[in-house]
């Protein structure tokens, strides 16, 4: 047999068991191209579709489902509320499973999840059916080929450059904030969002899908390298098996470190996705078209890009702490500002320092887990952290729209954020330390 034939039915999961004169021939490992920038760059288009689809992109439905069905603002994030009970209860479990099982299966699965979520979305006729369709398969979706899903992967693949990788990854989801909403209210404008979302469905599938079957691949050792591009001899490299995993969760749940980090993250992130989700909704309520409004979510991803671009550079030899804390006090700054202006101007400004002050934050907290953790158990305490972190922004979102609905405006829901930003600032203020036994 060729050695193309024998690296091409290498592909189908015993990586591991090609020599390394034939792996030369695999795609993407050759000379002087590490695999896992591959990994890194499947992994940014994974997080450009699922953060622009489920994240940035729900603001764009609220006031034209609304509207057609006659519901309030309330009502309608009862889907994103709905999304973010699904994910807690999920998390966990979805994340015990990629550190134990394939994470190209479970990615292609998310893909499907995302794209069908869409397209029940375009039929849905009652408010029932509207959160049904957006709070069961995008949960699945967005912990698969979003944030756990992207970050259990790349953490496998580097460790001296996992800073910079894990950086790399989460500029996919800005980049998912820049152009998904910019190219799905263009739909929603020319169509409907109806057929908006019917054509986002289809697409998001064919984009994605094909990408992870084809080049994703679980662990450095499948193809006999270690992380950062190090090469190993294959043949003397046992491949993965579940029973190296070994944290259990109530190991997990006496660690005064993870609560300190899941509770000061819980709190921040509640706060980013509350402005994200009613930022548009904002601009409208103080007269701005709603193509003008929608420019908003693209400043703030342009701006979260840029910082995560610059961190990308800095991240391995930086305090990820530090970092944390520093995104976490300048993010309360636009927040209350947002509460004193009213033209489009003093927003953009707004929304570019928000998006600088929120961008590095997922990075420095996947680094800061894998520092503590190590990546072996990563997908299990992201898994375990997440609940608490969705649980938070559940309780906060609906919680936001409430005092709008109360008081006419976002005011005093914009300063409960800030006390909420500032809060997470105070529990990172005490110093972490590394658990023991979880090498890096």
């Amino acid at each position: 047999m060729s050695k193309p034939e024998l690296a091409e039915r290498a592909l189908v999961g015993n990586e591991h068991l090609v020599p390394a004169e034939v792996r030369s021939s695999l795609p993407g490992i050759r000379k002087g191209i590490f695999y896992g920038w591959w990994i890194v760059g499947v992994a940014m288009m994974a997080q450009i579709v699922s953060n622009g689809l489920s994240v940035y992109s729900y603001g764009l439905l609220v006031i034209p489902i609304g509207t057609e069905l006659g519901v309030t603002r309330t009502e309608m994030m009862w889907g994103k509320t709905g999304f973010l009970i699904v994910a807690l209860v999920a998390s966990p479990i979805l994340g015990k499973l990629l550190d134990r099982y394939s994470a190209r299966v479970l990615m292609a699965l998310g893909s499907v999840s995302m794209g069908l979520s869409f397209i029940l979305l375009s039929v849905s006729e009652t408010l029932a059916e509207v959160t049904l369709s957006f709070a069961v398969l995008p949960a699945f979706a967005y912990t698969l080929i979003g944030m756990l899903g992207t970050n259990t992967l790349v953490t496998r693949w580097f460790t001296n450059r996992r800073g910079r990788a894990l950086a790399l990854i989460a500029m996919g989801a800005s980049i998912g904030g820049l152009l998904i909403p910019y190219l799905f209210q263009s739909l929603i404008d020319a169509s409907g969002w109806r057929s908006a979302c019917l054509w986002v469905g289809v697409i998001s599938i064919a984009v994605t899908l094909p990408v992870i079957l084809l080049f994703v691949r679980n662990r450095p050792s499948d193809i006999g390298l270690n992380p950062d591009g190090a090469e190993t001899d294959a043949t003397s490299m046992p491949p993965f098996t579940p029973a190296a995993t070994t944290m259990q969760i109530s190991t997990l749940m006496r660690s005064v470190v993870f609560w300190r980090i899941g509770l000061g993250i819980s709190a921040v992130f509640a706060a980013a996705a509350a402005v994200t989700i009613n930022i548009v909704p904002f601009a409208q309520g103080h007269g701005l078209a709603a193509s003008q409004a929608t420019l908003l979510l693209p400043m703030i991803a342009v701006s979260a890009l840029a910082g995560k671009l610059v961190f990308s550079f800095v991240a391995d030899r930086i305090d990820l702490k530090l970092a944390l804390l520093s995104s976490m006090a300048l993010q309360a700054l636009p927040i209350a500002a947002l509460t004193q202006v009213s033209d489009f101007t003093a927003m953009l400004a707004c929304a570019i320092i928000y998006g600088l002050a929120s961008g590095t934050q997922v990075p420095s907290w996947a680094g800061l887990l894998a520092q503590v953790y190590g990546p072996r158990d990563f997908g299990f305490v992201m898994g375990c952290m997440l609940p608490l972190v969705t649980g938070t922004s559940a309780l906060i979102i609906p919680l936001t729209a409430v005092l709008f609905d109360r008081t006419g405006d976002y005011v005093i829901a914009f300063m409960f954020l800030v006390a909420l930003t500032l809060l997470s600032v105070a529990i990172f203020l005490k110093p972490l330390r590394k658990e023991a036994g979880h090498p890096q």
